[in-house]
């Protein structure tokens, strides 16, 4: 495993468990947003297979570009932050 994997696995986990811990703290989704998500779910379901497939990607697309997004982010972040204090300390 290289230090840039090792890395991405850390700042993964770290993503993770600030996400759940985001979750528990958030107010319970109201009805309004239930019934919208089921909304969405079931038109999906019940679109042909060729757009239901299409999509399904598109979404997997989204998600994994918002990933990507985020974790980049969140590394950069960090390193900032190391920067920040390496600077703290020269002064």
């Amino acid at each position: 495993m290289t230090e840039q994997e090792l890395l991405d696995m850390f700042i993964q986990e770290r993503i993770n468990m600030l996400i759940d811990a985001l979750h528990q703290n958030q107010s319970i989704k109201s009805e309004q947003e239930e019934a919208r998500i089921l909304q969405a779910e079931i038109f999906i379901e019940n679109l042909p297979d060729k757009e239901k497939k299409l999509v399904e990607n598109y979404i997997d697309s989204l998600t994994s570009q918002l990933a990507i997004e985020e974790t980049f982010l969140y590394r950069h972040g960090f390193i900032d932050g190391i920067k920040a204090l390496k600077y703290i300390r020269k002064l």
